[in-house]
């Protein structure tokens, strides 16, 4: 009996490889999946972590510092959220703390009685609450994996305040027309609950899975749709890297651009910042004939580098919501949809005014990797 169970074991586990594949794509894909079939484990922290701000505990991000751009201020998240920097919580308080190989939890932390909820490869002795990123099991970035799990815990946080009788106020987009006046309308006033609220529980893992289908979705999608592209993208990177030509990578948003500075991809790309769509002036960098200009974008396409860019003969490929219509017969340009919505937040609520949970910094930054590896290859 034991055999037969090693062997089927040995089965599921080839049929579930296969299913999500060596692309970075895939692979980060993969890594949702396993978060998901973790839900069961955080319906006690969140909540315990939603006892704590219902009664008027804050919520801080805290760790890396990737992860706490990502979290705060960021369409799809939480106004409650805030940059723990150099505060003190408060033994209410949560704390939600992205962990990496050089950046520990402060014991100052756990002696303040907070709530710290760790997203990270391993537990401390202290934690409230440990989730694993799976980050060697898929072969994917620690910085990337370590927001999977923060998202999806997010999501379990709120579904748990419904269960409370309490809705927080999510970020719409700024790329929308409510974005700011939601900011207007909310923050700056001190206003980050729903009087009343507008919502009926949630049961819990309802939203933590909703988010991982959804987003898992948009990489499988785009590894079927978008492939070729991202091939003959890859191709161009590396005739510019044979041929000792400039590479260059611009991204934007909350978490992409710390993670093409910081990690191997900077190395081999030139890590360049540009905000397509809220900024009308080309980028500062100048190219030549034979460079590759990679754009990881958000909602609009990024016109005026195009311009300048393939008027010096340099080739481009962006990922962006919106094509560029000057450029779509161009052959040195390519798009890349990136599949998910303009408003970024995937995941509706009943009764919830906007879709919460962002999609585009798991999928850009999945998108970035895999250009980045294929650029590699011999």
């Amino acid at each position: 009996m034991k055999r037969i169970f090693v062997v089927f074991s040995l089965i599921l586990g080839i049929v579930h490889n296969a299913a999500f594949g060596d692309s970075y794509l895939l692979k980060t894909a993969k890594a949702l999946d396993l978060q998901s079939n973790r839900l069961d484990a955080m319906k006690i922290p969140v909540e315990k972590a939603a006892q704590r701000l219902a009664y008027g505990g804050m919520l801080w991000a805290a760790g890396q510092e990737s992860l706490v751009s990502e979290l705060c201020g960021r369409a799809g998240g939480l106004m409650l959220v805030k940059r723990l920097g150099e505060a003190a919580p408060d033994k209410n308080d949560v704390v939600l703390i992205g962990q990496t190989p050089t950046l520990q939890v402060s014991p100052n932390l756990y002696d303040s009685g907070a709530f710290i909820v760790v997203f990270g490869e391993n537990a401390g002795e202290r934690d409230s609450a440990f989730f694993a990123n799976y980050a060697k099991e898929c072969g994917i970035s620690p910085s990337l994996a370590n927001i999977i799990p923060a998202w999806i815990f997010t999501g379990e946080l709120i579904a748990a305040l419904t269960r409370l009788g309490k809705m927080p106020i999510v970020y719409e987009t700024i790329g929308l027309y409510g974005g700011y006046p939601r900011i207007d309308r909310f923050l700056k006033k001190g206003i980050l609950w729903h009087e009343p609220n507008p919502v009926a529980p949630v049961a819990a893992g309802t939203i933590g899975r909703t988010y991982a289908d959804t987003v898992i979705g948009f990489l499988k999608q785009i590894e079927k749709e978008e492939r070729s592209k991202i091939d003959q993208a890859s191709k161009w990177a590396r005739q510019a890297k044979a041929d000792g030509k400039r590479l260059f990578m611009y991204s934007m948003a909350h978490f992409p651009p710390f993670e093409v500075r910081e990690t191997e991809i900077g190395k081999v790309f030139e890590p360049c910042d540009y905000n397509s769509g809220f900024t009308f002036d080309p980028p500062q960098e100048e190219y030549a004939a034979g460079d590759a200009v990679i754009h990881i974008g958000y909602q609009h396409p990024p016109e005026p580098l195009l311009k300048k860019a393939r008027s010096a003969g340099a080739r481009v490929v962006y990922a962006d919501i919106l094509s560029a219509r000057d450029y779509r017969d161009d052959p040195g340009v390519i798009w890349i949809d990136p599949q998910w919505p303009w408003a970024d937040g995937c995941v509706r609520v009943e009764g919830y005014d906007i879709p919460i949970l962002p999609a585009s910094a798991i999928v850009n930054t999945a998108l970035a990797w895999e250009i980045y590896y294929k650029t590699l290859e011999p």
